[in-house]
């Protein structure tokens, strides 16, 4: 099985500027994640980034890193840009990880490869969402699972129905569904919930999600969070 792992890197994050490059056990949470990728199945792990620092930082450990536009929107758009820049073919299946996941393991990454496979449009992943203060965090994105559809929201209402997990900030795709995302528009519910899967959603493409092999930890959105897994 052949796959690339790509990992959009911004320096600038809205929520916590610099998070990409903070410390954690002597190491940047980058190369952390970039590390964890590493030990997948996955032919290459590329970083692709907008930021001299995160670069600089990135050329240390990996000749796989990459700049990209800073007119790029989010992630999934640098993403496309980087397999237009290699010039891999629209049948390449490429796993986008996002880099403020820095406990995501290996087994989830090659669990979503596998699951990827002959998928048209969006693959992700999603897990137990029992804390209570996570469920109220409009940080934590939710993945609503029902037997007619899949959706992604921040808030939940009480009495929703849907089965509501924790999302998980990694997706799959082939590289046609990338190039066809970077020509469509903005949806008001991407930049309304600042959520790039809506743009897959919200013009009708295939979503398929599937429950994690492993706990993936937490997303780096604060101080608070990086201090969390500092402890760990």
């Amino acid at each position: 099985m052949k796959f690339y792992v790509v990992i959009p890197a911004r320096y600038d994050s809205t929520r916590f500027p610099g998070k990409v490059l903070a410390n954690i056990n002597n190491i940047t949470m980058l190369e952390r994640v970039f590390n964890n990728a590493k030990e997948s199945s996955a032919t290459e792990v590329f970083i692709a980034t907008d930021s001299d620092k995160v670069f600089k930082s990135a050329k240390k450990y990996t000749k796989n890193v990459f700049m990209t536009s800073n007119e790029n929107v989010n992630g999934t758009e640098r993403v496309a840009e980087l397999a237009n820049i290699l010039k891999w073919k629209a049948d390449t299946l490429v796993i986008n990880l996002q880099a403020d996941m820095p406990e995501l393991q290996h087994d989830n990454i090659n669990l979503l490869a596998e699951k990827s496979i002959n998928n048209d449009g969006l693959s992700t992943l999603y897990y137990d969402l029992e804390n209570p203060k996570l469920k109220m965090s409009k940080n934590t994105v939710k993945i609503c699972i029902n037997e007619e559809n899949i959706n992604f929201c921040r808030t939940v209402e009480d009495n929703i129905s849907d089965k509501i997990y924790k999302h998980i900030g990694i997706y799959g795709y082939y590289v046609k569904d990338l190039i066809s995302y970077k020509l469509l528009p903005r949806s008001e519910n991407e930049k309304d919930l600042s959520l790039e899967q809506f743009r897959f959603v919200d013009n009708g493409y295939n979503i398929s999600a599937y429950y994690a092999v492993s706990d993936p930890g937490i997303s780096v959105d604060s101080s608070d969070n990086l201090n969390e897994i500092r402890k760990v």
